[in-house]
C-alpha cells in the first residue's frame, strides 16, 4: 500500500518533470538549460534512505528521458548520482547551511550529474560537439546550482 508521504513525493516529482518540460528545457542561456527535477532528487536524498532514493531517481529520470527522447542518459546519470552521494548528503542534511554553502553543493553534484551524463552521451553521439561539453557541464551546473539556491532561500521547513 501507498504511504501519503511516498504519494505526495511521487505526486510533487510527475509536476516537477512535467514543470522541467515544459518551461525550463525552453529557458536556454547558451543552449544549456537548469535542471529542477536535479535539485528535487537531491531534496528527496536527504529525507529518504538510499532505497527508495534510487528508486525515485530511476523514475523520475526515466519520466524526463520519455520526454526529451534521450533514453537512459537521465535515468543512468540521475540514479548513478543518488548512488555516489546519498550517505553524503544524508549524513549533512542535518546541518544548516548558508547561500553560497548550499551553492557549493548543489553545483557540485549538479558538475558530477553532468560529467556523468555527458560520459554516457559519448557512447550515443548523442553531442559530438565541444560546445555542448561547455554548455552542459559548465553553464546548465551553473544554472542548476543557482535554482537550487533560490528554492532553499524560498523554502518551507516544515
Amino acid at each position: 500500500m501507498i504511504r501519503s508521504d511516498n504519494l505526495r513525493i511521487l505526486l510533487i516529482g510527475l509536476g516537477i518533470v512535467v514543470l522541467q518540460i515544459m518551461l525550463f528545457r525552453n529557458l536556454r542561456i547558451f543552449n544549456a538549460e537548469a535542471d529542477l527535477v536535479l535539485v528535487y532528487i537531491l531534496w528527496v536524498c536527504m529525507k529518504k534512505n538510499k532505497t527508495e532514493s534510487l528508486l525515485y531517481a530511476g523514475l523520475f529520470g526515466f519520466l524526463q528521458d520519455s520526454f526529451t527522447d534521450l533514453w537512459g542518459l537521465h535515468m543512468f546519470s540521475k540514479t548513478l548520482l543518488v548512488f555516489i552521494l546519498h550517505s553524503f548528503l544524508n549524513r549533512i542534511s542535518e546541518n544548516r547551511f548558508i547561500f553560497w554553502q548550499i551553492f557549493l553543493i548543489i553545483l557540485a553534484a549538479a558538475f558530477l550529474h553532468n560529467l556523468i551524463f555527458f560520459s554516457v552521451s559519448l557512447f550515443t553521439e548523442v553531442y559530438a560537439t565541444e560546445y555542448v561539453l561547455w554548455s552542459i557541464l559548465f553553464v546548465s551546473s551553473i544554472f542548476t546550482a543557482i535554482l537550487g539556491s533560490f528554492l532553499h532561500l524560498v523554502r518551507n521547513d516544515s
